[in-house]
């Protein structure tokens, strides 16, 4: 008898145990909420994993919103339907501060990238940078459009300061994202490309490629920032998800690929 009784105390146990975890998990679904967040293309593939991460911790599921930065600045301006934007430089989100599109205070840099000039073209590899940009070899070199693209602006800068921009002009192709131009060079419609080093690294046939480094000195720190706007403000999904870009595992992440993270 007490043997069977023991048996029953512990099926009873194991059911509500069941019931509880239940209970947990239909609360945590009943509160998910949708954000809405306006991501660079440069940080896509990064964001689609911690958007796996977040939802398992949390139940809030991120809706993803990609373009350039300049085109997300426009949707925002415009009141398109985003709670947070991560965008590949500071100077939007601030100006997002100034015009009151924001919430005071969340403005914070989730990441730094690097510029690097990439290509498949093996006739160009043992040439040295930034001799290569001048070759009779080259005919189409990308970079992001400068007035839409922050790693576009960063490669008009660095070949402003070795006084190559107007000399190249007429060999320089303008991506509407950092993406675009990636996938340009990909399909050998380059012969090198401006592109992230993120690119490069999310890219698993990259070893294919050769990779030249752009002297940091010219051009302007690459601080990609995030900040809450006002629709974000009235979710508490989105003051978790700041604080949840921030953790440990998260910038682990983040500099897996390629991003420097302090």
């Amino acid at each position: 008898m007490y043997k069977n009784n023991k048996i029953k105390k512990t099926s009873c146990d194991l059911i509500i145990k069941i019931m509880f975890l239940l209970l947990i998990s239909c609360n945590k679904n009943l509160l998910a909420e949708n954000l809405y967040v306006g991501v660079a293309s440069n940080f896509l593939e990064p964001i689609n994993i911690i958007k796996e991460d977040f939802k398992k911790e949390t139940g809030h599921n991120l809706i993803i919103i990609n373009g350039s930065s300049g085109s997300l600045y426009t949707q925002i301006m415009n009141g398109g339907p985003i709670d947070i934007f991560l965008s590949a430089e500071q100077k939007l989100p601030k100006k997002l501060e100034i015009n009151k599109k924001s919430v005071m205070g969340t403005r914070f840099t989730y990441a730094k990238g690097e510029l690097k000039l990439w290509s498949l073209n093996k006739a160009l590899f043992k040439k040295q940078f930034p001799e290569i940009l001048s070759s009779n070899l080259v005919k189409y070199i990308g970079i992001g459009n400068p007035l839409f693209v922050p790693y576009g602006y960063a490669s008009k800068e660095a070949l402003e300061k070795i006084g190559l921009f107007k000399t190249l002009s007429d060999k320089l192709i303008l991506g509407k994202n950092i993406n675009q131009v990636f996938l340009m060079g990909y399909s050998r419609n380059l012969d090198l490309a401006f592109v992230a080093k993120s690119n490069i690294i999310s890219n698993k046939n990259n070893k294919k490629g050769k990779i030249w480094n752009i002297p940091q000195n010219l051009y302007s720190p690459i601080n990609q920032d995030g900040i809450m706007l006002l629709s974000g403000e009235k979710k508490k999904g989105a003051f978790k998800f700041l604080k949840f870009l921030v953790s440990d595992n998260v910038k682990k992440r983040i500099r897996d690929f390629g991003y420097i993270v302090e």
